[in-house]
């Protein structure tokens, strides 16, 4: 088998994709051959289309090699399978490209390329950006979603004006915090630590754990088990304090952990809130 060039997969991946969105009741055939084996009359009573135009583009698609025939019943190859769904990633994909070109083209994307390659997570995402009349609007969107979670994973390059709050919520609570920030802002969050844990003799939590931003990462997210919120560097190289896209799909939630693993994997280790106030080892009381 010839092998084909990057620019070859492309182009036969485009005409795959015209061949079927430009029509309805062949992508409905293969929906209704997805997950078993059909036959036409099958199919016809699942879709309501006429004998002869499944028949028609049933012809066409096992032309194609979309589909195969084994005792009048039809099934689809494994490749139809991955095509279909890169066709529905795509599709996701430029729906969301589409709807955020203007804050994308304004936005330093500075992601690994691979974590680009799952944009289709993020369709359905919703851009919240600040007002003349509500400055902090982006900003309140940042902090609520820093608190109210079970777990809160995140890289962020600036200490929030509502720290003391947040971080004694973080302390307080029984949550899982992991986060990577810039070492002046990391040490700001262990001076708050230091000076709140002797006034708060109930601390409940040791799983606050930080991690040095070892590698200049310029853009910045929280991920929870309720959302994900997501924010950039603007292309002159200053944060973008005004614009977020927040989302709550599980498949954004997700896209926001394999986002967080690459960079964990790239910084220095972490240290952790009992690091913090008892640098020496562990007092017996806490």
């Amino acid at each position: 088998m010839t092998n084909l060039s990057n620019e070859e997969n492309f182009l036969k991946f485009q005409e795959d994709i015209k061949f079927l969105i430009n029509s309805e009741i062949r992508l409905k055939i293969l929906g209704c051959l997805y997950n078993s084996g059909a036959s036409i009359k099958q199919i016809e009573a699942k879709t309501n289309y006429s004998y002869s135009s499944i028949l028609d583009n049933i012809n066409k698609l096992e032309q194609k090699e979309f589909i195969y025939n084994i005792d009048d019943k039809f099934y689809l190859y494994n490749k139809t399978r991955v095509k279909l769904i890169n066709i529905l990633y795509f599709n996701k994909s430029a729906k969301f490209l589409r709807e955020n070109a203007d804050f994308l083209n304004r936005s330093l994307l500075d992601i690994n390329i691979d974590i680009i390659k799952d944009l289709s997570a993020l369709d359905g995402s919703r851009l919240i950006e600040s007002t003349s009349t509500d400055l902090f609007k982006a900003t309140e969107i940042f902090q609520r979603s820093l608190m109210g979670f079970k777990f809160l994973k995140g890289i962020f390059p600036y200490f929030h004006p509502r720290h003391h709050d947040i971080i004694s919520y973080w302390i307080d609570n029984d949550c899982t915090v992991e986060l990577i920030l810039p070492d002046e802002v990391s040490e700001a969050v262990k001076n708050f630590i230091i000076d709140y844990v002797p006034k708060s003799p109930g601390i409940k939590n040791r799983f606050v754990k930080l991690k040095p931003n070892d590698h200049n990462i310029q853009f910045a997210f929280t991920v929870s088990d309720k959302c994900l919120v997501l924010a950039f560097y603007t292309k002159s190289g200053q944060f973008n304090q005004n614009s977020v896209l927040v989302s709550t799909n599980p498949e954004a939630i997700t896209f926001g952990l394999k986002l967080f693993e690459e960079y964990e994997q790239l910084c220095g280790p972490y240290v952790s809130l009992e690091d913090i106030i008892y640098p020496n080892g562990r007092g017996d009381n806490y």
